[in-house]
């Protein structure tokens, strides 16, 4: 059997403890700021990463082109004579009151009745009295149907030819339809004229705007 023979560890020394002691102090230091250099470096590479490639940039927008100025360019002088679009259409010769007139397209116009009447006012405007009522006839002489909502008729009485007022009476009847090829047709119209200004009577017809007048002339019995 063997003996140990060694001889006792002596306790340290309280300068030693103390050398212990500082050295554990510091490795503890150490460590902490090992472990905060790795934080504060984590945080700086994750702010200072740069933006992901594959994120599509925002693109610029476009510019508006300004629109282009057209330089104004003078104003021609007419070389010809222009048409006045509030010329009256031209009238035809005049023709007695009970006679035909054409307008020479196939469209020929008749007065087939003027009466002395007592007119009857209807409406705001018209004053019964004294009056005219003319039935005009329209022969369609061409080869397609006419229309006569546009039809046109005035009255004039004296040398000066004054114009007489139309007047609103019930047995007025103005055309409002069309007539066929080879057909007639008849409107009534009737107008204020004083029983002492029907010497000389004319009423123009116009069977359709921009067609010449054609004009009727005579004394009213």
């Amino acid at each position: 059997m063997s003996t140990d023979t060694g001889t006792p560890a002596s306790p340290p020394t309280p300068a030693r403890r103390r050398r212990l002691l500082l050295a554990a102090a510091a490795a503890a230091v150490l460590a902490v700021l090992v472990t905060l250099g790795v934080v504060l470096g984590g945080d700086e590479e994750a702010t200072s990463a740069p933006p992901d490639a594959t994120a599509t940039p925002t693109e610029a927008p476009a510019a508006t082109p300004e629109p282009a100025v057209v330089p104004q360019l003078p104003t021609p002088e007419p070389t010809g004579p222009t048409e006045d679009v509030d010329e009256p259409p031209p009238s035809l010769p005049e023709v007695p009151l009970d006679a035909e007139g054409a307008v020479g397209d196939g469209v020929v116009v008749t007065l087939p009745a003027i009466e002395a009447i007592e007119g009857t006012g209807v409406g705001p405007g018209n004053i019964a009295g004294p009056a005219l009522r003319v039935t005009v006839r329209i022969k369609n002489g061409t080869a397609e149907p006419v229309a006569l909502g546009g039809v046109a008729v005035n009255l004039a009485h004296g040398p000066d030819r004054t114009p007489a007022s139309p007047l609103d009476d019930p047995s007025r009847r103005p055309f409002a339809t069309m007539v066929e090829p080879g057909q007639s047709a008849e409107g009534v119209y009737v107008f204020t004229v004083p029983a002492d200004a029907r010497d000389q009577v004319t009423i123009e017809v116009g069977y359709e705007a921009g067609a010449p007048l054609l004009q009727f002339t005579g004394p009213v019995a």
